[in-house]
Formats: C-alpha cells, structure tokens, sequence
C-alpha cells in the first residue's frame, strides 16, 4: 500500500468473474456432499476486505481522503464493530468524503441498530467531511430514526449530504440539514418515505426559506412510508428504480467525480448538469452514490425575480396531500426548493 503514495480513493466492490460463476454453478448442481460445506458468501469476503484494508492503510501512512462502499454488508459491519481497528478514528479524521451503501435487506435494522456505535465513532471522527452518502435498499427502508446512525453531529465543512431509504419523519431531516444550513450546498433525500403525521411539505418549506446556501436537492422517488408499503403489498416483484411515479436511471444522470442527483430535467437547467469531474448516477454500480462537492456554474442572476416566477408562492401550494408523492410533482418541488429570488429570498 505504502507504493501508491499518491492514493486518494479507496473503494470496496465486490466482484464476480466467470471462474467464480462457473464455481458457483457447479456447487449449485452437484449432489457431492462437499460442496455444501462450501460458503461463498459476500459478508466474509467484505468483512475481511474492510479489516484488511483498514489496516494496510494504517501501517502505511496513506493520506487517502476518500472512501466508498457501494456494496456494503450489514454483517460486516457488526463484525467490524466487534474488532474495531485501534486506528478507525485516525483514518476518519483523513476522509473529505465517505460514501457507504448496505445493499441486504435481512434483519437491517437489528443489524443497523447493534452498529450505531460503530457509526457514532467513525463519525465524530470525520471532522473534515465534505460529503457523506449513507444508503440502504430501495425496497427495504431503514426504520430507525435518523440520529441513531448520525448521532447529531455537525460536520463544519460538509457540503453534500444524501441518505437513501429511510423512514423518517419530517423533523429529523429538518433538524440535520438545520445544523448544517450555513454550509451545505447539495442535499439527496432518494427513496425516502415519509412517516405517517408527517408533511413534505413542511421539509420543503425549512429548505427553501432557511437554507440559503443550497444549490440542488434530489428527491428521487420519495413518497409517503403508507402508500409504499401498498405498492409492494401488491407487486411480486420489482427492481429498485422502478416502482410506480418513478423515473428513469437517465433522468437522474448528473456529472461527476463526486456527483449526486438533483433536478434533473436538462432542458429546464439541471441544479447539478454543470458539477465538474461527474459521472452518470444510477442506483446500481461502483458510482450509485457518488456525491457531489463543487459546482461549476456561473454566478446565479442577481436581480429580483418575484413578480417574474410562476412557481408556487408557498409550500401550501405544492400539492402535497400527505398520501402519494408523484414523479412531475417531485421534479416541481425540487426545483421550488432552489428557486428562491436572489434579491429577497422569498417564499
């Protein structure tokens, strides 16, 4: 590790080539007894990968500042947990952006639960954090409360928050991106369901009204927690992208190299279309939840455009009825939440 002394970026994908299908294929066929003591199950391979990687990095002084797990497993970070690294909070404190996805579903948020110490740590430790992307499966939210994972921290640089799949109600997001409004610039809120009693709109107000400095908000497929859970009870099966209102991998394409989703309808200006080094976001993929950190547009108009906007002059004009989100009203909301006047910031 020492040799790559210029490392910035260390990510962890997992990987299957055609020996390990063709292994996997004839374990799966054979009646030999020997192939069923045969486990090749990813949170090992991760688990170990993680330690091993954590410790290579540690005993070579690498200043890498950025760290991306976009298939992570939920065991390893229980056993991670386990055996923290002595060194996990040294490493942290080096990271500008982190980037962490749990992509199994089974017993999440037990798993997730037992973890939030090992959250706590790595997060109190993170004190340059720029961007921080947090993400679940789509068809499986997170039901546990926000500060369970991120502990209120405030992070005095951070400039791009996203979380996907979570049940939360309207406070919680307004309580974190409130204690970072002086700072952050992008804010992705992919597949979260809003819990019952709680209001879009209520979040969307907060972020248009008190969150000055933002500059793109994704809200790619967000609904309300109720009418998911109806969704699915009626669907056999469908793939994470594609639920009823949603959009395609196309519309949700922004630059990048740190990237994330935003506004995405390119012919009406995209909030994120002009962030440099971008890649395409699609919710599959070593680059699903890459985040971004700068933007590279020109200065926005500074006149006052009150009397020229069309858009809703409240949040009590959105549509929101509480009980369905649906695709054209979310792209409505998300420009709405940028669009304030440059000249009074109104409502």
């Amino acid at each position: 590790m020492s040799a790559f002394s210029n490392l910035q970026h260390v990510q962890i994908l997992r990987l299957q080539d055609e020996a390990d299908r063709m292994l996997i294929e004839l374990l799966q066929g054979s009646e030999l007894p020997q192939a069923r003591s045969v486990d090749l199950k990813w949170t090992y391979a991760c688990t170990h990968a993680t330690k091993t990687i954590a410790e290579a990095l540690s005993k070579s002084g690498s200043r890498f500042s950025r760290f991306s797990g976009p298939m992570m497993n939920s065991r390893s970070a229980l056993a991670i947990q386990d055996q923290v690294p002595r060194t996990v909070s040294q490493l942290a404190s080096q990271l500008t952006c982190l980037e962490l996805h749990f992509d199994d579903a089974e017993a999440l948020n037990e798993r997730m639960r037992a973890a939030s110490g090992l959250f706590k740590t790595v997060f109190l430790a993170s004190k340059n954090l720029q961007a921080v992307h947090v993400g679940f499966p789509s068809r499986s939210p997170l039901d546990l409360r926000l500060e369970e994972i991120f502990h209120s921290v405030h992070w005095e640089k951070l400039r791009a928050f996203g979380i996907q799949a979570w049940r939360l109600e309207a406070n919680e997001i307004i309580q974190l991106a409130r204690r970072h409004r002086d700072t952050l610039r992008g804010l992705r809120l992919r597949d979260v369901q809003m819990r019952e009693g709680s209001m879009w709109k209520n979040v969307l107000e907060m972020l248009r009204t008190e969150m000055q400095q933002l500059d793109w908000v994704s809200l790619r497929r967000v609904d309300y927690s109720k009418h998911f859970d109806q969704i699915w009870a009626n669907s056999m099966e469908v793939v994470d992208g594609s639920l009823e209102g949603s959009e395609s991998d196309e519309e949700d394409d922004f630059p990048a190299h740190f990237s994330a989703p935003g506004s995405e309808d390119d012919s009406e200006g995209d909030n994120e279309s002009d962030y440099e080094h971008s890649i395409a976001d699609t919710d599959h993929g070593p680059d699903a939840n890459d985040i971004a950190l700068s933007p590279n547009t020109t200065a926005s108009m500074s006149f006052c455009t009150c009397s020229r906007s069309s858009d809703p002059a409240s949040a009590d004009e959105l549509g929101d009825n509480g009980l369905f989100v649906y695709h054209q009203q979310r792209k409505l909301w998300e420009k709405w939440v940028v669009g304030r006047c440059p000249e009074h910031s109104c409502g």
